[in-house]
């Protein structure tokens, strides 16, 4: 993997295209022995001889070669000797030597005679091949894996997509040694979820540690190696700490084993082990007991010191809880809310499980029901809501409980329960500050639902009454940037969620920036969009901010599905459904990932996974939920070869989208069907809607259809450089192919073949979608005969097709007719090429 360019200068040596003598190094394990044996495979296909000499310690003269040389060597003289069987090997072909540092003297003379005669010598040696007889001669130096390498080895060993964290996690454990990868890769437990390779527990247990770090861990002195493991569980650790814990002499044998690294901070010292995979090995053999005590100390130091760094309170909370030792039930509190922010979901609720257990107070309960739902307890939240309900102190307390059991009811699918607690939450208190918390629910719920129209017309209203007000922006900036953006109002989204990030950072400002990736693509600022998701996923990531990823990638997935790169976005779509914490949880991000899916799949042609999402979908939402996004289901009719029922599909869930409030993302599936041939039907309510919206790209799909439905090419041409601005090249191509066809038939061939430049240009970065408009017939063909076409080059007989579309059998036979006639074919043999984009 990763090695053309080394195979190529192996084989050209090999073959005597190159000069006669190279060296291959590297550190053990790095893949030296097995690239020379691929390069041998490649050169003797080609016809070439390859003899191998293994060189092994010990020093018996010429040992190496004893199977090359005839069976009497010339006695006498070591110089005759050499000669003598250089001769007799050089006759034999081209010569491959591993391990060629450990050459005898002997050995290491013929070695080098033979690449003085200009015999093909190629030879692996450990290390960096600066000293020795080679050094001068040409060198490949093997470098380790590099990331996307990682990546591609790990995908074809699993047989399938892996976690995007997870090809830098082991790369990083592994230094990019394929040897030491690939002991990992037979270590570790891997789990397959929605299509997705995931490490879900850590790589080592004290059963399968690699045999040279058990070693070398076996070796430490006892205090040595309990200090160690006391690094392993703080990495990384103030240097101060560990003076408190540690004995300055057991430091010094520490740095002594070269055990201990540094790491570069503005404002402290900080220390971690020098390997990360002595950290895995370390925390996999640690004692139960002794963990316990490395914990209690390691609390007890860190809150000594003033506990200064951000995270410092969590991890004393939560060394403390894994200790078994009494723990403030505030301090719980406070480290589960930020593990809560951290979308750590099973940390927060262990925390606050052990702060209920400790003062079963309102507060730590109240806490608790937030985190139970993410856990699979839903039913448990709802039963301590109405506990808390009956507990509240006061009315502004019983108000806050009512709220979370709406919230819980949310979750649930529950929608009817969620208003109606909301509603009476509402009647139950005259604070103005709880009052105020639970509009903002109203507003948050409605658009957790889909009513679009509903969630901003409540925003609005609070945004009137409190102008200004930065804490009233940034609790409704999360949900209101997406609500005004699938409403058409992205350019007062996107100040929105600039005007609230003006104020806020932390999680909550991580949740509105990805609410502005999907202002920006909805406005028309693709290339914004994916500029900011793909920033957002550049850092390495493992454990809970994995599941950051996830939801960055979920929002990605569709910006880079609308630019027209269905198999990035699946890709995305896939990591995200696998990792985000919503098995088990009605609707949530699955309305919007799921249905994006389904498109991706349907566009790339896989029938089987696009119905897979799409009953994933249908089981997901319940009743009183409307989706705001729909494309996927238009498309995966399509995908299955009707035609007509995706373009009907189409015009439904338009009605309902535009009723519930949502503008633009009704405008969105009016335009699938302009793309899919129906157009005429379509253009007037999209000109309607792209009147009142402020999104350039609502505009792009209004223009489209009008040209669409005239057949003006010029005005598809236009279309065509407008869409490319925006970002989405699938629109683009499909406009610049029906323009071409559209300029062909009328006579215009300058035209056509401009269009068809354009078109060239664009494909390319379709990644091999499918639809109508990417193919010439949707042009010739009626969307009737299209419809027929696509059912019989899938292989169904005239019988299965007229039954299908609930047709006679003889009109399916009149429409192949015409259809053979416009595309001048003889048979349904030659439709599966004609249809393919």
């Amino acid at each position: 993997m990763g090695r053309e360019c080394e195979l190529d200068r192996m084989v050209a040596v090999m073959s005597g295209r190159a000069v006669s003598g190279l060296v291959v190094t590297g550190p053990a394990g790095i893949g030296k022995s097995r690239l020379l044996f691929e390069a041998r495979s490649r050169a003797e296909a080609g016809g070439v001889r390859v003899n191998w000499a293994f060189a092994t310690p010990g020093g018996i003269p010429l040992l190496p070669f004893a199977h090359l040389l005839p069976p009497r060597v010339v006695d006498g003289e070591l110089t005759r000797t050499l000669t003598a069987a250089a001769a007799h090997v050089a006759g034999s072909g081209a010569l491959v030597i591993d391990d060629a540092h450990l050459l005898d003297p002997a050995s290491a003379a013929l070695a080098r005679h033979l690449v003085g005669a200009s015999i093909p010598v190629v030879l692996a040696v450990r290390g960096e091949g600066t000293a020795g007889w080679w050094r001068d001669l040409e060198r490949i130096a093997l470098e380790g894996l590099t990331e996307s390498e990682t990546a591609e080895v790990l995908s074809t060993a699993l047989g399938g997509q892996v976690e995007s964290t997870l090809p830098a996690h082991l790369r990083r454990l592994s230094g990019g040694n394929p040897l030491l990868l690939r002991e990992l890769v037979e270590a570790a437990t891997f789990t397959e979820m929605d299509g997705v390779w995931r490490l879900l527990q850590p790589i080592f247990e004290d059963t399968n540690l690699p045999a040279t770090i058990a070693a070398r861990l076996d070796r430490l002195a006892p205090a040595v190696r309990a200090a160690a493991e006391l690094v392993a569980l703080a990495e990384p650790v103030g240097a101060e700490i560990l003076e408190r814990l540690i004995a300055s002499e057991v430091i010094a044998e520490l740095e002594c084993e070269r055990l201990l690294t540094a790491l570069p901070d503005r404002r402290r010292h900080l220390v971690t082990l020098v390997h990360p995979l002595y950290g895995e090995a370390l925390r996999a053999t640690l004692p139960p007991l002794r963990a316990r005590d490395h914990r209690r100390r390691l609390a007890d130091a860190v809150e000594a010191t003033g506990a200064r760094r951000r995270r410092d309170r969590v991890r004393i909370a939560v060394w403390r809880v894994e200790a078994g030792v009494a723990t403030d039930p505030a301090l719980l509190r406070e480290a589960a809310g930020e593990a809560s922010e951290a979308l750590d979901h099973q940390l927060a609720g262990r925390l606050l499980q052990a702060a209920v257990d400790a003062d079963a107070s309102f507060e730590s309960r109240l806490a608790l029901v937030a985190e139970l739902p993410y856990l699979g307890e839903a039913t448990r939240a709802l039963e301590l809501t109405r506990e808390l309900e009956v507990d509240a102190p006061d009315d502004a307390s019983r108000a806050r409980a009512l709220l979370a059991r709406a919230r819980v009811h949310l979750i649930r699918g529950q929608v009817g329960e969620a208003r109606n607690t909301l509603a009476s939450a509402v009647l139950t208190t005259a604070d103005p500050r709880v009052r105020l918390r639970l509009e903002i629910g109203r507003a948050t719920q409605a658009l957790a639902v889909g009513h679009i129209g509903e969630s901003v017309e409540l925003a609005d209203r609070i945004l009137r009454r409190h102008p200004g007000d930065r804490e009233v922006l940034a609790a409704l900036a999360v949900s209101q940037v997406r609500a005004l953006a699938c409403a058409g109002r992205t350019r007062d989204a996107v100040e929105l969620a600039h005007l609230a990030l003006d104020g806020i950072d932390g999680p909550r400002a991580e949740l509105t920036r990805m609410a502005l990736l999907q202002a920006l693509a909805l406005d028309g600022q693709i290339a914004n969009a994916i500029e900011l998701g793909q920033s957002a996923l550049a850092a390495d990531a493992m454990g809970s901010a994995a599941t950051w990823r996830a939801y960055w990638a979920h929002d990605l997935g569709q910006v880079l599905l609308l630019s027209g790169r269905p198999a990035t976005a699946r890709r995305w779509l896939r990591e995200a459904l696998a990792v985000m914490p919503i098995q088990g949880i009605a609707a949530s991000a699955q309305m919007w990932g799921l249905d994006a899916l389904s498109e991706a799949e349907s566009l790339l042609g896989d029938t089987h996974q696009a119905g897979k999402a799409m009953e994933r979908l249908r089981a997901a939402i319940p009743g009183g939920f409307a989706a705001p996004r729909r494309s996927g289901s238009v498309w995966t009719r399509y995908a299955e070869g009707d035609l007509t029922a995706a373009v009907n599909l189409a015009l439904r869930q338009a009605g309902e989208l535009e009723q519930v409030g949502a503008l633009l993302m009704a405008s969105w599936v009016l335009h699938d069907a302009a793309r899919l041939g129906a157009a005429a039907a379509v253009v007037d309510d999209l000109q309607r809607l792209a009147s009142s919206s402020q999104s350039a790209l609502q505009a792009v799909m209004a223009r489209n259809a009008a040209a669409l439905s005239r057949r003006d090419a010029v005005a598809l041409d236009d279309v065509s450089r407008e869409a490319a601005a925006t970002g989405c090249v699938l629109w683009a191509a499909e406009a610049a192919a029906t323009a071409s066809l559209i300029h062909r038939a009328e006579g215009r061939l300058g035209s056509a073949m401009a269009s068809s430049a354009r078109l060239k240009d664009l494909s390319k970065a379709c990644e091999g979608a499918r639809t109508p408009g990417l193919s010439s017939p949707p042009a010739i063909l009626t969307r009737r005969e299209y419809e027929v076409a696509g059912l019989a080059s899938r292989g169904l007989s005239d019988r299965e097709i007229a039954e299908r579309l609930h047709l006679s059998v003889r009109t399916v036979h009149s429409h192949l007719y015409r259809i053979y006639r416009k595309l001048n074919i003889e048979h349904r043999s030659r439709l599966p090429d004609i249809l393919a984009p």
